[in-house]
């Protein structure tokens, strides 16, 4: 684990630049003084203030365009480090008297009363978390219904930032579980007896009786048992087949529940207080801990990347989990109404040319 975070920290420390967005605000880079209005940020998503052309909106801006750690990634296998949630100690309290919540403009966002997270050596407070429509990052390919930031910062002003994606909830309260493999069921009408065996030859010794019979063919399954703090999966794979199937990461289990998250519904239920831009709110109590449990049940993509807003300052500890969180149809559709779009697009994978970089080159002919 030590070598892990050593590894992560190393690169998020060799591509530190100065830092302001969205993603820093309350914090340290960009603090919101008590009682003031909140500020309305003046980037976009779309058009001439949109991702393309955040470098050319501030001279700070420049690691949009040039930077090699940039964030969102594809979370695929290549990209990212798995880390167990057990490594991880994160501590947030409920926020029983509630806490502010405000529309910047470009995203709507929380703010924090407390909490601590600890990744190797480090130390962290939480500041704020903030949500995304879509999913920045994409999961393995797919982009997910939304995303929540939860961003934290050190003593020493090193930021880091908890992703977690959200998708629509199927049902308002079903209970999604992998149930065992089911008996044969009973036949629906009184099965014929069977035909009585033919008379064993004179002589041939005859074999006694038996209960038993052949065990069916078990389909390929799920398994899930507890293991410490997080579930752990099983896969009980078909046979093998001379195809050749694309290599993926295991990914750990899923979240039981299909129900909305109560911290999303209880947040979301005063975002009609919020529509407008420069507007802040009071939400009702937050239970934070249902999250953080949610988390614990499963893993962290770790990587280190940038902030995902202007000026896309690098040197940020990016965890992504595994588990998801879900909101109901109509508050996704009351929540849209009010964030509209504000995902940055997909950047290469670390490490690679700045994608905007490699898209001049090749507009001039020089990639």
């Amino acid at each position: 684990m030590a070598r892990l975070f050593k590894s992560l920290v190393v690169a998020a420390a060799a591509s530190v630049t100065p830092v302001w967005s969205l993603c820093s605000h309350n914090t340290f880079l960009h603090p919101r003084e008590e009682g003031k209005a909140v500020e309305v940020k003046k980037f976009g998503y779309t058009g001439v203030t949109g991702p393309l052309f955040w470098s050319s909106l501030a001279p700070e801006n420049t690691a949009c365009s040039t930077g090699r750690r940039q964030s969102p990634i594809d979370m695929t296998g290549t990209s990212f480090n798995m880390v167990p949630s057990s490594e991880i100690q994160i501590d947030i309290p409920d926020f029983t008297e509630g806490t502010e919540f405000e529309n910047l403009g470009t995203t709507i966002e929380v703010i924090a009363k407390g909490g601590s997270m600890t990744f190797g050596e480090k130390q962290y407070t939480l500041q704020q978390f903030h949500f995304h429509l879509p999913s920045e990052h994409l999961d393995n390919g797919t982009s997910r219904a939304m995303e929540m930031h939860m961003v934290w910062q050190t003593e020493n002003q090193e930021l880091a930032v908890i992703g977690t994606y959200i998708d629509v909830a199927t049902e308002a309260g079903s209970v999604r579980t992998i149930p065992p493999v089911a008996a044969p069921a009973p036949p629906t009408h009184p099965a014929l007896p069977a035909p009585p065996a033919p008379p064993a030859p004179s002589g041939a010794p005859v074999p006694p009786p038996t209960n038993k019979t052949a065990p069916a063919a078990l389909p390929a399954r799920f398994r899930i048992r507890g293991r410490r703090s997080h579930r752990e999966q099983e896969v009980i794979m078909p046979p093998p087949t001379n195809e050749t199937a694309p290599v993926r990461p295991v990914h750990p289990d899923a979240p039981v529940s299909d129900a909305p998250t109560v911290l999303l519904e209880t947040i979301f239920s005063t975002v009609d207080a919020i529509r407008t831009p420069g507007t802040v709110t009071q939400t009702p109590p937050l239970i934070l801990s249902e999250v953080v449990n949610i988390w614990n049940s499963g893993h962290f993509q770790g990587y280190s990347g940038s902030l995902t807003t202007p000026p896309c300052s690098e040197g940020v500890m990016w965890l992504v989990s595994t588990q998801t969180l879900r909101i109901s149809p109509l508050t996704f559709e009351n929540v849209r109404s009010v964030i509209g779009f504000n995902s940055r697009f997909t950047q290469n994978a670390p490490g690679d040319d700045n994608i905007l970089a490699k898209a001049g080159c090749s507009a001039a002919g020089t990639a």
